[in-house]
């Protein structure tokens, strides 16, 4: 009887609390995993932070965008972040299950979600400092492409290699064990491989925009 009363008192995971205390809100997670409003708030952060970019274009002439055109770029983004939730969450699900865990795809939405939160306020601190500034290009003070001048490709794979990116993956390793009872090598090993395969990605589409930008016009 303690124990279910127990349960039925055990607070939902919080977005700031990822923060001070990761392991405290996985765990939470577990047994009550929140998804709606955590959900919303990363979905706003992302929407602000497309919204400095798109009026800082627009001031410096780079982008002749209505505000229809403007709402709307904002709202496909919003649409590719859902859809972007649901895939991670069946690869976490995936993951989970391949190291030993017993979870849910909803838990996983949930996990998902958190960890994205961290990236959001990457974007929102870049975003800030483009649109405060006077510079006319979207600068990363938190990748070592910001400390390290490289030519493509190597200049998007570094831009792939961020603080607020690895401390997500870090997250999702963390949160595959607390809240998907992975084992901790599976969990580690898991987040490494799909770190690898995002720096791969980041090499090809290096190559992709060195082949566009040398293609003859």
């Amino acid at each position: 009887m303690e124990a279910t009363i127990e349960t039925a008192k055990e607070k939902k995971p919080s977005l700031i609390g990822l923060i001070t205390s990761p392991a405290k809100q996985f765990e939470r997670m577990r047994e009550r995993p929140a998804i709606w409003l955590p959900m919303i708030i990363v979905a706003v952060l992302s929407a602000l932070a497309a919204y400095l970019v798109i009026s800082k274009s627009a001031i410096f002439g780079q982008e002749d965008l209505n505000t229809v055109r403007s709402t709307a770029i904002i709202v496909r983004n919003i649409f590719q972040s859902v859809i972007f939730f649901v895939l991670g969450a069946l690869v976490l699900w995936l993951l989970a299950k391949i190291g030993g865990g017993k979870t849910n795809f909803i838990t996983m939405l949930s996990l998902i979600v958190f960890v994205n939160f961290i990236p959001a306020i990457r974007d929102i601190i870049i975003n800030v400092i483009y649109y405060l500034t006077g510079s006319d290009i979207v600068f990363s003070v938190t990748a070592l492409d910001g400390l390290i001048p490289a030519e493509e490709p190597l200049g998007t794979v570094l831009n792939a290699c961020d603080i607020f990116t690895i401390w997500s993956f870090a997250l999702t390793a963390i949160g595959l064990q607390k809240a998907g009872g992975s084992s901790k090598r599976a969990a580690w090993i898991g987040v490494a491989v799909l770190f690898i395969l995002k720096l791969l990605l980041a090499y090809l589409y290096g190559m992709l925009l060195l082949l566009l930008i040398n293609s003859p016009s």
